[in-house]
């Protein structure tokens, strides 16, 4: 009786070592889709996913932020209102625009916040840079699935994306007790609408840095 108890004890660690065994395994971190949190590809998909607050800049000018819609402002004097993204085709430099507050804004972060006058939104404009961190000249596909192995819980998850909201949140909180790796192949959209597919760690990191400088990105401050 004691044998066989001894057997089934055995037994059970080597069936429990041989799991942790094979979960690590699962992410190599010396292959090509382990993701190291200090990374140059971690910071390149960070920068890919933040907010993207320049297309309203006629408007705010503030390209690290953009105003929710819809809002209302005055456009020479009378009042207009912006609840679709093709309105701003319609405005110049040569109109004077007014907003209408308070306005909700999406910071670069993609956290949100109210403004309630113009003091707060000058407040607000001063923090942002002509040189700022974004990359707009691509985008992820979503979704984008990550598998991660947490080495102190000896726990293996997946992570499911679909937003650049949950990539720059997902891509900014990484922990060094954590590996993670993309599960490939995924899909980037270039700004001429161009689709790329990247295999591994690699061709992901090259797309992204070809793309980095590839057009204008017309920010306004």
């Amino acid at each position: 009786m004691k044998n066989r108890i001894l057997c089934f004890l055995v037994c059970g660690v080597m069936i429990f070592f041989s799991c942790q065994e094979e979960e690590r395994e699962l992410i190599d971190p010396n292959t090509d889709t382990t993701i190291p949190v200090d990374s140059q590809l971690a910071g390149l998909m960070t920068k890919v996913s933040i907010h993207d607050g320049s297309y309203d800049d006629i408007v705010d000018r503030g390209n690290c932020f953009s105003v929710n819609l819809p809002y209302s402002i005055l456009l020479d004097g009378q009042e207009y209102t912006i609840d679709e993204l093709g309105d701003y085709n319609t405005l110049s430099n040569t109109n004077r625009i007014e907003i209408s507050f308070p306005i909700t804004v999406t910071l670069s972060n993609h956290t949100i916040q109210v403004i309630e006058n113009l003091d707060m939104l000058i407040d607000l404009r001063s923090m942002c840079q002509i040189d700022d961190d974004d990359i707009e000249c691509i985008d992820f596909l979503y979704p984008i699935t990550f598998s991660t192995f947490d080495s102190v819980r000896n726990r293996l998850d997946t992570k499911e994306v679909d937003h650049d909201s949950e990539m720059f949140q997902f891509m900014s909180g990484m922990d060094q007790n954590v590996s993670v790796s993309i599960n490939y192949p995924i899909q980037l959209v270039l700004h001429n609408q161009e689709r790329v597919e990247a295999q591994h760690n690699s061709g992901l990191e090259e797309s992204i840095s070809e793309a980095a400088t590839a057009c204008d990105e017309g920010d306004v401050l």
